[in-house]
């Protein structure tokens, strides 16, 4: 038997041989990332059809399945960008009391913002760059010079502006810390996590000042985050027009 076999290959007593399994490959690893691939395609092909009403029509009647039930689709969540968090909340807001509506969305969210953490974290900052190429908006916890963990998690989850996947990903990725991240990131969604708990229970009667006071809350949160994506946007040009002067400026000084 040559060298080159004998690595791969383990003798037996008898005299037969088997073949040892690449130290690289894992069975368990291929069947979870099919799983997921296969979910998030579903999702992908029938993201027509992912709507409030239709989770809802889904969801067992009993109600330790269906809140198993949410929070596995806030899992699906935290990997794919098919699923709006907002409709995962307002149909809690519909099957369930108010308080067991804001505990089961608080407890998908956590589910939600830990699963990208977690595939950040395993990939490494060596992700980094890619994560960014998505979406140039993380350039604004890059170029933040002594990052606090916990108010910067907080305030990207509360306005809005970073897909929650990439956001996660990107805190795993970067070494930030978990329990600053999870706290801020709770606290900052938890205003949504109200107002679309509290617009579910009240959608039959659009009229009545619960469901407005929600509407108006998720609109003002919509605003704060589109004023915070123009002020970085303003502000990047400027930090961008002024390395140009001051590129122009060195070459001329050097001609």
């Amino acid at each position: 038997m040559s060298a080159g076999v004998s690595k791969t290959r383990k003798e037996f007593p008898e005299g037969g041989f088997c073949v040892a399994p690449h130290k690289n490959f894992s069975v368990k690893k291929i069947l979870v990332l099919s799983f997921w691939i296969l979910l998030i395609a579903l999702c992908f092909v029938n993201r027509d059809k992912i709507t409030v009403e239709a989770i809802v029509n889904f969801t067992p009647e009993s109600t330790i399945v269906a809140v198993i039930t949410m929070l596995v689709l806030f899992a699906l969540k935290g990997v794919t960008v098919v699923i709006y968090g907002g409709i995962l909340y307002t149909a809690c807001g519909i099957m369930f009391s108010l308080p067991i509506a804001i505990f089961v969305n608080t407890l998908g969210t956590i589910i939600m913002i830990s699963v990208p953490f977690a595939i950040g974290k395993k990939a490494g900052n060596k992700i980094i760059d890619i994560i960014i190429q998505k979406n140039s908006r993380l350039e604004i916890i890059r170029d933040i010079p002594d990052k606090n963990e916990l108010f910067l998690s907080f305030f990207l989850r509360i306005v809005g502006l970073i897909p929650a996947d990439l956001l996660g990903m990107y805190f795993g990725a970067s070494g930030t810390s978990f329990k600053k991240y999870l706290l801020g990131s709770v606290v900052g969604l938890f205003p949504s996590i109200v107002a679309f708990s509290v617009m579910g229970m009240s959608v039959n009667d659009v009229s009545s000042p619960a469901f407005i006071i929600s509407v108006v809350v998720e609109i003002g949160l919509i605003i704060l985050s589109l004023t915070s994506y123009l002020i970085w946007r303003k502000k990047k040009n400027k930090t961008s027009e002024d390395s140009n002067v001051n590129t122009k400026n060195q070459y001329i000084s050097n001609a």
